[in-house]
């Protein structure tokens, strides 16, 4: 009896072999192509990351083609076939054999039609799967690139002074926006002031003199970390927002410009006392004066302010013009210089060395003064057109050093715009460490100012009885420009 069933005993086993077999097999797939998978997919990913970047080569970034769409949208419309044509390329490089056909390039929304996207769909191959089951592993993989700004809000003002209350008055952000006199303030963009001063500490958006108004156009709003406060007739259409979260500089990412890569043009400073004298861009070394009805003309470029800073005294005049252009007028001067061609960034820095001609100078347009400027244009630089890096300047016409920065014993020169002459101005003014006082006509009073200008600053302060008019038109301002991967 007990012999029989040990001889039964072997043939029992094989059914619970032959499962185990199976359990072995089917962990070998998981394993095996499991893994085999994990690596396809990273070949995948790679060749769509490759095709979104050589897609996204080849948008442009300005005039009538730019963007991933030609209808931007929002949401924007099908790929330029330029785009799809690069993509579809770099795969078939990439990934010899896979139907090109089958990758999908599209330009997502919410990225201000800058980012393409590349999807790629292919089955992994299967070895040991495929024994036990008819199952296959499917690879999905999503690639976006961008070339291009997304865009920013549509701020006239951002004020970066956080506010330190124990440091001296006027630098410690209580206020950091302040008006002076009775201006009337037109403001088309938004308003962001980050000084967290509370009303009792003198409030971080404020007034005192006469009657002053405020009035915000195109749904535009003021936005206050701290409080307003009306010190006097005070109106503000619409009414500020108080407590709001702080913002960042928007610009923090721009570079310092290079000015090592700049020729030098005067190794002392320029002092034009009456006269007329057409200036090209590099380095000026202890700055530049204008006085007694002087008349100077910017060619197209990087003007760096090395020591001294830029004066431009009552009655003087600056125009930019453009290269082939050694005079202009008032009357003629918007036509003369076209906003693609005529242009320059003035960047204000201090200069290697000691002594008063060393340090940061100020910014000062003197009130009476006729001052016509363009901001920047890489492709009209007489020195570097369109050449990086100077690209990411465009549309800055002033830039003041970020260092040194305001502490408790320091403050960077004040850049001071008058007012009561001719002034035309457009572009950002980016002045991250400085504040800004912008005066109205002689001795404070009357005058209109329009101008093109976003101001991204420590601190503003509107002085006069001027009516003053911040006109926003984003096409005007800096921004920067992204490049690379972003999914």
């Amino acid at each position: 009896m007990s012999g029989a069933t040990r001889r039964r005993q072997p043939g029992q086993i094989l059914p619970f072999f032959a499962v185990a077999l199976t359990a072995i097999i089917a962990l070998a797939a998981l394993l095996f192509d499991g893994a085999h998978a994990l690596v396809f997919r990273r070949q995948l990913q790679d060749a769509g990351d490759a095709a979104a970047l050589a897609a996204a080569n080849l948008i442009q970034t300005e005039g009538p083609n730019a963007g991933c769409s030609a209808t931007a949208g929002p949401p924007p419309g099908a790929p330029r076939a330029a785009l799809v044509a690069a993509a579809r390329n770099s795969v078939a490089a990439n990934l010899p054999g896979h139907d090109v056909s089958t990758v999908a390039v599209s330009c997502p929304s919410g990225w201000n039609n800058t980012v393409v996207r590349v999807q790629l769909t292919e089955t992994a191959p299967t070895f040991f799967a495929r024994v036990i089951t008819s199952d296959v592993f499917d690879v999905n993989t999503v690639s976006a690139a961008i070339n291009g700004s997304v865009r920013q809000k549509a701020h006239s003002i951002v004020l970066l002074n956080p506010s330190n209350l124990s440091w001296p008055n006027g630098r410690d952000g209580c206020p950091s926006f302040l008006l002076s006199g009775g201006p009337t303030v037109v403001i088309e963009g938004d308003v962001q002031v980050n000084s967290a001063c509370r009303e009792s500490d003198g409030g971080a958006f404020a007034t005192n003199g006469t009657a002053s108004s405020v009035t915000l156009n195109s749904d535009a709003t003021v936005r206050v970390v701290g409080e307003y406060r009306p010190a006097g007739p005070l109106n503000i259409t619409p009414a500020p927002v108080n407590l709001q979260p702080s913002a960042s500089d928007p610009l923090k990412d721009l570079p310092a410009v290079p000015v090592a890569t700049l020729p030098v043009v005067r190794t002392s400073a320029l002092v034009q006392n009456g006269g007329v004298v057409v200036l090209t861009p590099g380095r000026y070394q202890g700055g530049i004066e204008l006085k007694s009805d002087a008349k100077a003309f910017f060619l197209p470029g990087v003007y760096v302010m090395e020591g001294g800073g830029l004066r431009v005294g009552g009655q003087s005049s600056v125009y930019s013009i453009p290269v082939g252009l050694t005079t202009t007028a008032t009357g003629t001067w918007s036509t003369d210089c076209p906003e693609a061609t005529c242009g320059v960034l003035i960047y204000n820095t201090s200069r290697t060395g000691s002594g008063p001609s060393a340090a940061m100078g100020p910014i000062d347009i003197n009130a009476g003064a006729k001052v016509m400027l363009r901001a920047y244009q890489p492709a009209a630089d007489l020195l570097f057109g369109g050449v990086a890096p100077f690209d990411q300047y465009r549309n800055l016409l002033l830039f003041q050093d970020r260092a040194p920065v305001p502490s408790n014993s320091y403050a960077q020169p004040t850049i001071s715009l008058g007012g009561g002459g001719i002034v035309d101005l457009s572009g950002t003014l980016y002045a991250p460490s400085a504040a800004v006082l912008m005066k109205g006509a002689p001795s404070g009073s009357g005058g209109d100012l329009a101008v093109r200008l976003q101001f991204v600053s420590w601190d503003l302060h509107l002085r006069g009885n001027t009516r003053f008019t911040f006109l926003y038109q984003a096409g005007f301002y800096a921004k920067l420009t992204d490049y690379g991967l972003v999914e």
